[in-house]
C-alpha cells in the first residue's frame, strides 16, 4: 500500500448498509459464504487512461493489478532508428500504479503506420515482425525486472512488469487477422524477444474473445487456439493464454472456459494457467446483450467471480480483470455502462458487489442516483 491517499478513512471500516443490501439482492459473498478472492486475483481493466484520482480509489478499492495497453503506434510513430521511442504515456501507468500498489499487466499491440495502416493488424512480413520484436525487447528491457526505468526511479516502489499479453482479441477481425497460423508466428518473435531479455516473464496469448457472433471471419477461441498449437514449434514462446469471455450470462463463461482447457489438455498444456483479462457488463437495459441493468450488472460480475474464484485451482485461473473502471462514452457499444462507477466517479451497485471481493473500501465515492 503506498499509503498517499487523501481519501483514506481513518475509523476503522464497517460494512455499509448499501452495500448490505445490493449483497443480499445478488447473493453476495456476505450472505453466501463464498470463498474471498485471494489478494491480487481481481484486477481493473479500464476504457480509457485513469487519472491520479483513479489510482488511489482502485487502491482503496483493493484492486492489485491494472491491465494497461502498451500501443506501439504511440511509442515508435517512427522507426527507432530515425526518433526517440515515446515512453512517456506508459511510464505515467507504471508510476501511478507502483506509487498505489498496483501491478501493471500490459496488453502490447497496434501497429504504428510506417508498419501498417491498420493499427489493429498484427505484423506478419518479416522485416515487420523483426521491428515488432525490437519494440519488445526495448519495453522489457525498460520495465521489467532490472530495467531501467526502475534504476532511473529507485524512490518508486520496485514493480517491475513480469506478465506482457501480446496483442488483443486476434480472433476477430476487428483487432487482429483472425488467423491462428499466421498469429503463431507472431507468437514466437514475441516469446523470443520477451525471453531472451527476462528469461523469467510471462508471455500471455492476447485475450481470445470467446464466442465471436460471425464466424467466418471471426474464429471461435476454442478453434483458433487448436490450430495455434497445431501449428507446432509455438508453445514454448507463450506461458499464459487470456480469454475475454463477454457473454450475456455469467454461467456462460464456463463452457467457454472448459472448452480451451479441453484443447489446451489435448495438446499436453494442461498446466498453462487461463486468464481472463477483460470481463464485464453494462449497466444500461438490454440495448446489447451485454448489458443486464443496474442490479443485473451486479448480479453478474459477482455470479462471475464467484465461479472464477471457486474454480481457481481446478481451472488454473490465473486472474480476473473486469471491464471498465468508469462509464465512457463514445467507445464501445456497451461501454458507456460498463464502470463500476459513473463518469462522475459515483457508485452504482456493482461497486459493492466487487469491493465486497477484493476487501476494498467501498465508502470512499459517493453512492450515485438514478431516475427511474
Amino acid at each position: 500500500m503506498a499509503g498517499r491517499s487523501s481519501l483514506r478513512f481513518r475509523t476503522p471500516f464497517r460494512l455499509p448498509l448499501a452495500l448490505f443490501l445490493v449483497l443480499a439482492l445478488v447473493g453476495g459473498p456476505a450472505c453466501a459464504g463464498a470463498q474471498p478472492a485471494p489478494p491480487g486475483f481481481v484486477g481493473i481493466s479500464p476504457q480509457g487512461e485513469p487519472n491520479e484520482p483513479d489510482y488511489r480509489l482502485m487502491e482503496e478499492a483493493g484492486v492489485r493489478s491494472i491491465r494497461v495497453p502498451l500501443y506501439w503506434a504511440e511509442v515508435e510513430s517512427s522507426p527507432a532508428v530515425f526518433a526517440e521511442s515515446n515512453w512517456a504515456p506508459f511510464e505515467l501507468a507504471v508510476r501511478l500504479a507502483a506509487e498505489n500498489g498496483m501491478q501493471v499487466l500490459p496488453f502490447a499491440w497496434g501497429a504504428p503506420e510506417w508498419v501498417s495502416r491498420e493499427i489493429w493488424l498484427e505484423p506478419v512480413a518479416a522485416w515487420q515482425l523483426r521491428a515488432w520484436g525490437s519494440f519488445l525487447r526495448r519495453a522489457v528491457s525498460r520495465f521489467g525486472a532490472g530495467g531501467t526505468f526502475w534504476s532511473e526511479n529507485p524512490d518508486l516502489p520496485y514493480r517491475p512488469i513480469r506478465r506482457w499479453e501480446v496483442w488483443n482479441e486476434p480472433n476477430i477481425v476487428t483487432f487482429g487477422r483472425a488467423n491462428p497460423e499466421r498469429f503463431a508466428r507472431f507468437v514466437r518473435v514475441s516469446g523470443r524477444a520477451i525471453h531472451g531479455v527476462n528469461p523469467g516473464a510471462d508471455v500471455i496469448i492476447g485475450g481470445l474473445f470467446g464466442r465471436p457472433l460471425q464466424i467466418p471471419p471471426n474464429v471461435g477461441s476454442g478453434n483458433f487456439l487448436s490450430r495455434l498449437y497445431r501449428a507446432r514449434r509455438v508453445k514454448k514462446h507463450f506461458d499464459g493464454v487470456a480469454l475475454h469471455p463477454y457473454v450475456a450470462d455469467a454461467s456462460a463463461m464456463r463452457p467457454q472456459i472448459l472448452n480451451l482447457r479441453r484443447v489446451m489438455r489435448v495438446h499436453n498444456d494442461a498446466a498453462t494457467p487461463l486468464y481472463v483479462t477483460e470481463l464485464g457488463w453494462g449497466s444500461d437495459s438490454f440495448e446489447s446483450r451485454w448489458e443486464r441493468g443496474l442490479r443485473g450488472q451486479a448480479r453478474e460480475l459477482h455470479r462471475a467471480f464467484a465461479m472464477l474464484v471457486n474454480h481457481r485451482r481446478s481451472w488454473r485461473i490465473g486472474g480476473v480483470w473486469w471491464f471498465s473502471w468508469v462509464d465512457a462514452f463514445g467507445s464501445c457499444q456497451f461501454c458507456d455502462s460498463a464502470g463500476l462507477l459513473t463518469d462522475a466517479r459515483e457508485a452504482k451497485p456493482s461497486w459493492y458487489v466487487f469491493n465486497a471481493w477484493t476487501g476494498g473500501n467501498p465508502e470512499v465515492v459517493p453512492r450515485a442516483s438514478f431516475k427511474p
